[in-house]
């Protein structure tokens, strides 16, 4: 796709009239970096977008969300508990609500022949319905709601100036895009040229409703398109392709079952299987690995790690700072990854703003039952038909003002988070108060104190933020922060995230830990039917070809393509079980394991695996 957008450049288009779409932040930065060391002309002032960050973009701009009644205020990944426990007693559980949200965020287009935008089942119309009570009431919005909104607006205003305002639409992983996000594309292709790029052997997302008959049809409804193939793998090493080849052709539904095309001036490359005793020592094998790497002069932006859980990443995260290897999380809110920095945060919101409901709910919630779903919905319930805001209400029921039963628990929570409000109210300036919330020295909250200070350190270079402006300007930007990750224009540090987020990247080492049945292929779920559970299998199988296929030979710079998949006998059961790991069998607090099944498809071009 950068070749593509290469030549519009060159050719004289104007950046404004090109839309690049990629499926994730870290490979829209790619994309932008890429362009600008080919020296392409343009190139500074094009940038590729996700979906969600044009939505939002566009929404803003026309103040779609305002004129709904809706107010910006995006939910956490942390904050989604209690609204789970708050709608799970009306609709089926946890594990159903969840599955409700996922299909909400796609415009209840499950299936690929399906309408976005239309409830046509009752149990769906309840659940949105009561879902989006609960955020109007707490003045929030999901970050997945965004796709939906757009493709309302655009659906509904036919003459809005977005619909022609881009002449080349390029969108990359389109077997990724649900039905709902293939729409907004369609919608935005009024009058543009568009190219998609993408390969069902390369679908992942069914999560999130995306299926890989979305782009097999792509050609059908866009009858007279261009179809180019994209067979030699010019990235990988021989090896590599050869196991990868091995390993998607045991999937079987395949309409057109294509093998890539090994180019022989990558070289075999450098491929590695190693089996651990322990996770411990997986994880210090892999932290050794990529130390030797880097005095032997490897650069850590080369490295990449996959791992499909934070609590394999996570430790090799630790592993590597505790060796001075610069290295970044990719995982969703990683500096929230404890539940220290996710009280501390949630109070430096409530801090700065009294009103903010979510903040509130989550920090009585935390410590009960089920969130104290029963004695909230009697304290929201009040809410609505008095006119109070629920940090109202819970100053008259602890001030014996007002009575509601089963709050007990949430008005001892209040009482005391009242306390330390007022204790952080105290502090002299932010600079204390973040000293307060994120103590130097504690580990769980190191990450989220780093980056409070960078934000600090930036604002006191800046010139025009006095008074009540600087807390909300502060808050806002930490948000930012995390939600949205800055990515440097120069990768300097080895890379950890899950296989999912490496869609679009490449790496010239890549390292995959983990590699253990009951996570790659995740635990299958017993209750579908056998169809549906083929299904599965076969996107995790693509999920494991997208991982491998991440490694990247360059010869001609001395780099062959090293892949190295790890894997461990043992882990705590406690680990497992936090991974959704079934183990073959426990004894005294250890889970034993089993190597992923995907091992023995890698076929024979893999190398033995080593004992490490």
């Amino acid at each position: 796709m950068k070749r593509r957008v290469a030549r519009l450049l060159e050719q004289g288009i104007a950046p404004a009239l090109i839309l690049p779409v990629t499926f994730t932040r870290v490979a829209a930065e790619d994309l932008h970096r890429e362009l600008v060391s080919m020296d392409v002309a343009g190139s500074d002032g094009l940038a590729g977008v996700t979906l969600h960050s044009l939505a939002m973009r566009m929404l803003t701009r026309n103040h779609v969300l305002g004129a709904t009644g809706r107010v910006p205020r995006p939910l956490n990944d942390f904050e989604l508990e209690p609204i789970i426990c708050d709608l799970m007693g009306a609709h089926g559980g946890k594990k159903t609500v969840k599955k409700f949200k996922q299909a909400y965020e796609a415009a209840w287009a499950r299936l690929q022949h399906e309408q976005p935008g239309y409830v046509l089942d009752p149990a769906d119309a309840a659940f949105q319905q009561d879902l989006l009570n609960w955020l109007r009431f707490h003045r929030a919005m999901l970050i997945g709601e965004v796709i939906p909104q757009l493709y309302q607006y655009l659906r509904n205003n036919p003459a809005a100036q977005e619909r022609g305002e881009f002449q080349h639409i390029l969108v990359d992983e389109y077997q990724d895009l649900n039905r709902a996000e293939q729409s907004v594309i369609e919608l935005l292709s009024n009058h543009a040229h568009v190219c998609i790029v993408g390969d069902d052997d390369q679908s992942i997302y069914s999560f999130k409703h995306a299926h890989p008959d979305g782009i097999r049809e792509w050609l059908v409804a866009n009858a007279g398109a261009n179809d180019l193939g994209l067979d030699d793998c010019r990235r990988c090493p021989t090896r590599v392709v050869q196991m990868a080849n091995s390993l998607i052709g045991h999937n079987q539904i395949r309409p057109v079952p294509r093998a890539l095309v090994p180019v022989p001036a990558n070289g075999p490359g450098d491929v590695r299987i190693i089996q651990y005793q322990s996770l411990a020592n997986e994880v210090n094998g892999v932290a050794n690995i990529i130390a030797a790497m880097v005095a032997n002069g490897t650069p850590p932006g080369d490295i990449l790690v996959l791992a499909q859980r934070g609590v394999i990443g996570t430790p090799i995260y630790e592993a590597l700072v505790a060796r001075q290897i610069p290295v970044r999380s990719y995982y969703a809110e990683a500096e929230l990854d404890s539940l220290e920095a996710r009280r501390a945060f949630a109070k430096l919101k409530l801090l700065i703003d009294r009103d903010d409901r979510v903040a509130l709910r989550w920090l009585v919630g935390i410590d009960g039952n089920n969130w104290h779903a029963a004695g909230y919905r009697r304290v929201r319930d009040h809410c609505e038909a008095s006119g109070l805001t629920p940090w109202q209400a819970l100053e008259q029921i602890a001030a014996g003002n007002l009575s509601l039963p089963h709050t007990g628990g949430i008005v001892v929570a209040f009482n005391d988070l009242v306390a330390e409000l007022n204790a952080l109210e105290a502090r002299p300036d932010l600079a204390s108060i973040v000293d307060e919330l994120f103590p130097d020295g504690q580990l769980t909250t190191r990450d989220i104190r780093q980056l409070s200070l960078d934000i600090l350190a930036e604002m006191d270079m800046e010139e025009g933020i006095e008074g009540e402006d600087i807390n909300g300007e502060f808050l806002s930007r930490l948000q930012e922060a995390i939600n949205q990750p800055d990515i440097p224009s120069e990768i300097q540090d080895v890379r950890i995230m899950s296989l999912h987020k490496s869609k679009g990247l490449s790496a010239p080492v890549t390292i995959i830990a983990g590699c253990i049945q009951g996570l790659l292929p995740k635990q299958p779920d017993n209750t579908l039917p056998a169809a549906q559970q083929a299904l599965e299998m076969e996107e995790q199988r693509r999920l494991f070809y997208v991982g491998i296929t991440r490694v990247k030979a360059a010869q001609y710079a001395g780099k062959p393509g090293t892949l190295i998949l790890t894997y461990s006998q043992t882990m705590p059961v406690a680990s497992a079980l936090g991974a959704g790991i079934v183990p073959a069998q426990t004894q005294y607090g250890i889970a034993f394991l089993h190597a992923s099944q995907f091992i023995a498809e890698l076929g024979p071009a893999a190398p033995q695996p080593i004992a490490g």
